[in-house]
């Protein structure tokens, strides 16, 4: 199957060199899209001065608990428009987790970020923020925000809080011992300043084009754009003199450990009182369940002024396996699947054949990752027999020639998939095709030379020996339930294809939460995760692809990447190879011109053509959706995965069901 089967995203590099005043406006309103209000007002000469509520809330606002709606939005509200129609209020979506602190399939519809990309991830939209401008050098960016939006709990939103992430949060070397490297372009720290109450400017000591993806996918969670100052303080060292004495009665050892807990408003939260900008809160959580409940002071409404969500409710119910799960969405129960629960198609059949029993229907999604499964060697290993043998570029070539991904993409994604290298997604436009194809062909009797070639001889039993004469032995970690289509599959084929070349494998499931710990502590002999965020706004953040080294989900040099953030201060300082893909990579994100941009990008993703740091294996697959009949406003067709933010992309706020 050719690259130009699949739904790709043309993403302009205009967008990112150009130097723009950003304001959001179209020809006229598109399904999913964000506007605001006197944008809309203006785009469809069509003005809207009453809002409405849902039932839940006016029994609220009728008690006195709540004031009216009006007063719960902001002067210039965000305006969906619907994918389908305008909606109705009510229901619960339903989802399900591999644990109790793990990802479902409702986080992402909970997420709401500073400003989004639409559905194509061509462009970033108004959101949290109503506009940002960037000033023609590249070095500085207003952002300006929403006038009376607040905080689930009914407090304003301003600047201060924005001012508070980053002065109390981010700058505190308690609370961020090693600062994001995507706020230190030229190797200076950004500088944040209040401008108004509802306005920030962001300054930068060199041109920084990559800002407009940051502004477009700052994730919600510990590591947001903003923070509720009202809210944490009290537990911060700088506002409450007797913030220890707080934390150590809450069972804290320090303050900054409580305001990190606090903060918390990801799956593993678990404060009920953390207020939120989403359009769902927290209600209440056990090892069984957890749910949330809709935010009466969410900032969006449709074109008719309803105030979004129209759902009420989310609950996941936490199951002990993938295969609970599984049972669960064909009977009906969950309302909705393809990330945490389904997604793979390996299953495929099995959903097709249960959908009028469990009443939903299967949609087909691209995904937008140019590998669904791939594998980084630890060049870190704290065994140092193993650390030199990964080092050596011939250890992953060969690996990556032992490999059957024809096999792999016939068994686990029924042929949908294109047999791809770990790279940038085909659509950016710097991509080199020999990228996509460097030492994807099956080749065991290569793959067998290279590993003679490096001294690793077969013992007795066929597997190859290691310098001290111990058999050359590895142990595969793999996470279900994270959005790794087909990992379980793909890694027990893998495991087959790597014997076959005389290296020992063991397989080890693990929960996700001890994956991320052994995982940043370099402890893994082999990371597995899907390379994602590739697509060309997201991959041209720093930092924040799944390809930093020192990143849990491969950490495939924890070590190195935590020296080239330090400035080696921390960690250990890389091989020269090594360390000149980190330098042609920071070279990229200062890029100024057009040229610039695309050769130093070629340069960077040059390195790991020839190195392979990480081994990829079929990629931009398609995805089995389960959604259910009832539930209108999904579109029938998106770009998924981690690259749009899963369901994020859809707008589940709003989603609704259909009598």
């Amino acid at each position: 199957m050719s690259y130009k089967s699949f739904l790709t995203v043309t993403l302009i590099v205009l967008l990112l060199l150009s130097n723009v005043s950003l304001v959001f406006s179209q020809e006229k309103p598109v399904p999913g899209g964000l506007y605001n209000l006197s944008d809309y007002e203006k785009l469809t000469g069509k003005k809207i001065t009453k809002f409405n509520e849902a039932p839940m809330l006016q029994e609220l606002v009728k008690q006195g608990k709540l004031p009216p709606v009006e007063k719960r939005l902001p002067e210039d509200p965000l305006v969906i428009e619907p994918i389908e129609e305008v909606g109705r209020y009510g229901g619960e979506l339903k989802s399900a987790a591999l644990g109790p602190a793990a990802f479902s399939d409702i986080e992402h519809a909970r997420e709401f970020y500073f400003f989004r990309p639409d559905m194509q991830g061509r462009k970033i939209l108004p959101n949290i923020g109503k506009k940002y401008e960037i000033s023609r050098d590249g070095k500085t960016v207003t952002v300006y925000l929403r006038k009376g939006m607040r905080w689930s709990d009914g407090t304003p939103f301003t600047a201060d809080d924005v001012m508070f992430w980053w002065e109390d949060i981010i700058l505190n070397n308690e609370l961020t011992p090693v600062k994001p490297t995507r706020w230190m372009p030229g190797g200076k720290l950004a500088k944040f300043e209040k401008v108004d109450d509802y306005t920030i400017r962001i300054k930068f000591s060199v041109p920084f084009k990559p800002i407009i993806g940051i502004l477009g996918y700052f994730t919600t969670g510990q590591n947001q754009f903003y923070a509720p100052k009202h809210y944490l303080k009290k537990w911060h060292i700088k506002y409450n003199p007797d913030a220890n004495k707080l934390a150590k009665e809450e069972g804290f050892d320090a303050w900054f450990k409580a305001i990190q807990f606090h903060a918390d408003v990801g799956s593993a939260g678990q404060d009920l009182n953390t207020p939120v900008l989403g359009p769902w809160v927290l209600e209440r959580r056990t090892t069984e369940r957890r749910t949330y409940i809709r935010n009466p002071y969410f900032c969006a409404i449709d074109p008719a002024g309803n105030q979004l969500p129209y759902i009420d409710r989310l609950v996941v119910d936490i199951v002990g396996n993938r295969e609970v799960g599984i049972m669960k969405l064909i009977s009906g129960e969950l309302t909705h699947g393809g990330l945490a629960i389904g997604g793979d198609m390996e299953d495929y059949t099995l959903y097709k054949e249960n959908e009028k029993k469990g009443d939903y229907r299967v949609l087909l999604w691209p995904s937008s990752n140019p590998t669904e499964v791939a594998f980084g060697f630890n060049r870190n290993h704290p065994d140092p027999i193993l650390r030199s043998i990964f080092q050596d570029p011939r250890f992953s070539i060969a690996m990556s020639l032992a490999i059957n991904r024809d096999e792999i993409n016939k068994f686990v994604y029924l042929g949908t998939g294109v047999p791809m290298q770990a790279t940038v997604h085909p659509s950016c436009s710097f991509y080199k095709e020999e990228w996509g194809k460097a030492y994807i062909e099956y080749n065991p009797d290569m793959a067998n030379k290279l590993l003679d070639e490096m001294g690793l001889k077969r013992g007795p039993d066929g597997y190859r020996l290691r310098s001290d004469g111990k058999t050359l032995a590895i142990t595969i970690p793999y996470v279900e339930g994270a959005g790794i289509r087909g990992v379980k599959t793909v890694c027990e084929l893998v495991k087959n294809y790597w014997e076959k070349v005389g290296i020992k494998v063991a397989l080890n499931p693990e929960e996700r939460s001890l994956y991320v710990t052994r995982g940043n502590a370099g402890l893994h002999d082999v990371g597995v995760w899907s390379p994602n965020r590739m697509l060309e706004l997201r991959c041209f953040i720093p930092g924040m692809t799944t390809w930093r080294p020192n990143y849990y989900p491969i950490g495939w040099a924890v070590k190195w990447g935590l020296w080239w953030e330090t400035g080696g201060k921390s960690g250990e300082e890389p091989d020269a190879e090594t360390k000149a893909f980190f330098k042609a990579l920071d070279s990229w994100y200062l890029s100024v011109t057009d040229k610039e941009y695309k050769k130093r990008a070629q340069i960077a993703w040059d390195f790991q053509a020839r190195n392979l740091y990480l081994i990829g294996t079929v990629g931009m697959v398609q995805c089995p959706v389960i959604i259910n009949n009832k539930l209108r406003n999904v579109p029938e067709k998106v770009l998924w995965g981690d690259d749009l933010s899963w369901w994020d992309v859809t707008k589940p706020e709003q989603w609704f069901f259909k009598r």
